[in-house]
Formats: structure tokens, C-alpha cells, sequence
């Protein structure tokens, strides 16, 4: 191990096995998987507890009401950093368990020790368990940027678009939720609303329990771009009047903000929970196609061949 940035000795008393939480990798000492975290405004927080050594601690079980063994310590060490030290935090009172603060994007380390009570020798655990830990910007998304707001005349197909969605996470955690929404409406020559034919909310609909992810057939792209593709309603003239489609991104039910939610952002706010925050949108978040009527070409006037008859 490197010279520690940080380090913390936590609490006496023992974090409950919340069943929100999962092992994080079965190889303790050199795992494989990243914990991956969204950065927030003022950096993010997450909390992790390591597992008591069960023969020191034969409580730490439902029935046992998770008590820990009086006198264990865990000491929680930051190996690595990417600039800037994140700030473990084990003040809760819960021996075992750390709110760690994440300040800047990144690839973080950590490595955890059980330390047993004097009256059990004081020996620290021989093998470190080590957590790896990679924060990544906020997602966004827009329109593809090479779609515009297209004028035509007459009446015109379904219009293909896709979505262009940044988030530096790998593709088994890529997962979105988002909104489009359609508004078809007349207009008058000025491009003022004269009425309004309908509103659609979820024209385009991924829930926070049912996320958008590779699985979707509409699905695209490879870390960090992934793309979605949708298609338009028919652009039909309605009333023969000029009709204008917008189709613009919204969050999702349930979030906080005008944005889209991850996978990974949305697990980012599990100590703010019930808060769900949504990240904002591209520049290209809303399209507008107009369908105007064909002019009809109007009789010829001419002097009359008896004018002067």
C-alpha cells in the first residue's frame, strides 16, 4: 500500500446489514469491480460498511440485533486519489461503517482493517479488503446536433431522431430515465399558436424503474456516447392550416430538476433519498418540424379582349 491521504478510525457500534447493500466483490484484496458514483455540486457522498470478522462477532445477525463485539475498531484508509482526497467520514457512531465524500471526477482507492479490542490481543486484520471507486460527471443528453428544425411543405412521413446521451460508465451501467414529449399545434403566418390539436407528456416514456438501457432494440453507441432512436408521428397538416410538432426532453416523474437520470446518478443520491436529481439537458433539447399547406395557384387576370371592343 501507498502512504494513506486519509484515514479514519471509526465508532463502537455496529452498522445493521441494510439489504440495499450487496458484496462488492468476492476477490477482497484485488477486486475486479468498480463502485461507480455520478459527482454532484459540492461533491457526493456514499456510505460502506465492511463485514465483521463473524467469530469475534457472533451477534452481527438478525437475531443478534447486528451488535458488534465491544472494543473492534475498522480503520478505513484512502490509497489513491485523483488530485483531490475524499473525506471519510465514520462520526454516525457505526464501527464498521463510513460515509465517504467524493470532491472531484476520478479514480479513488480505498483499503479497510478490522482492529480487534485489547482484550483480544489488539491484532489488525493481516489482509487489507480493498474498494475501488471511479466518479464520473454527470450524464446529459440531446438531440443529435446534426438535426435541425426543418421546415416542409405538405404532408410528411414519421421523422426519424435520435438521442445522443454522455456518461463515461460502462455499458452493462448505462441505464437513462427521460421523457419526450410532442405538442402539435396550428400556427398562423407569424408562427403564433392559433390552437392547439394535442399534448403528448409521454410520447417517449423511461421511468425511474424502468430505465432505458442496451437491452432497448432503439439502442446505440459505446462508452462514454450512447444513442436512442425515435420516430416522429406522421407530420400531417391539420385543419389545412401550417402545423408545428416540437418534441422536446423533459425528466423524468419523480425527479428533481429539468434532466434525465442514470443508473449511477440516481444511486448517487441514496443517502438523500428520497431526492432523485435529474442532470441537465444538452443545448439541442427540443425540435420543431413545421408542414405548411401547398399554395394553390390562383386564376390568371388579364385585360379583357373586348375592353375597348
Amino acid at each position: 500500500m501507498s502512504i494513506a491521504f486519509a484515514m479514519l478510525v471509526a465508532g463502537v457500534f455496529g452498522q445493521v446489514a441494510n439489504s440495499d447493500y450487496s458484496q462488492y466483490d468476492t476477490d477482497k484484496t484485488n477486486p475486479d469491480t468498480t463502485d461507480y458514483v455520478t459527482l454532484k455540486t459540492g461533491g457526493t457522498t456514499m456510505g460502506y460498511y465492511a463485514e465483521p470478522d463473524p467469530y469475534y462477532h457472533p451477534n452481527y445477525t438478525p437475531a443478534g440485533s447486528w451488535a458488534l463485539t465491544s472494543g473492534f475498531t475498522w480503520v478505513w484508509v484512502e490509497d489513491s486519489n485523483p488530485g483531490s482526497a475524499a473525506t471519510v467520514d465514520g462520526t454516525a457512531g457505526d464501527a464498521n461503517y463510513v460515509e465517504i465524500t467524493y470532491p472531484v471526477v476520478g479514480d479513488y482507492e480505498f483499503y479497510v482493517n478490522e482492529v480487534a479490542s485489547s482484550a483480544y490481543g489488539g491484532c489488525t486484520s493481516a489482509d487489507s479488503t480493498v474498494l475501488r471507486v471511479t466518479v464520473a460527471d454527470p450524464p446529459t443528453a440531446q438531440f443529435d446536433a446534426a438535426l435541425v428544425n426543418d421546415t416542409s411543405c405538405g404532408d410528411q412521413p414519421a421523422q426519424s431522431l435520435e438521442i445522443d446521451i454522455t456518461e463515461d460508465v460502462p455499458v452493462n451501467w448505462a441505464s437513462y430515465a427521460f421523457s419526450v414529449t410532442e405538442v402539435i399545434e396550428n400556427i398562423d403566418l407569424a408562427g403564433n399558436n392559433t390552437a392547439t390539436i394535442s399534448t403528448t407528456n409521454d410520447f417517449v416514456e423511461y421511468t425511474l424503474a424502468a430505465k432505458l438501457n442496451s437491452t432497448d432494440a432503439d439502442w446505440g453507441g459505446a462508452q462514454p456516447d450512447y444513442t436512442y432512436t425515435f420516430n416522429t408521428s406522421a407530420l400531417a397538416l391539420q385543419n389545412s392550416e401550417r402545423t408545428r410538432y416540437t418534441y422536446t426532453l423533459a425528466a423524468p416523474t419523480g425527479a428533481t430538476g429539468t434532466g434525465i437520470v442514470s443508473a449511477i446518478s440516481h444511486k448517487s443520491d441514496y443517502l438523500d433519498a428520497p431526492t432523485v436529481n435529474a442532470y441537465a439537458f444538452g443545448s439541442n433539447s427540443s425540435l420543431v418540424y413545421i408542414v405548411n399547406p401547398t399554395p394553390e395557384t390562383g386564376p390568371i387576370y388579364h385585360i379583357p379582349n373586348e375592353f375597348q371592343y
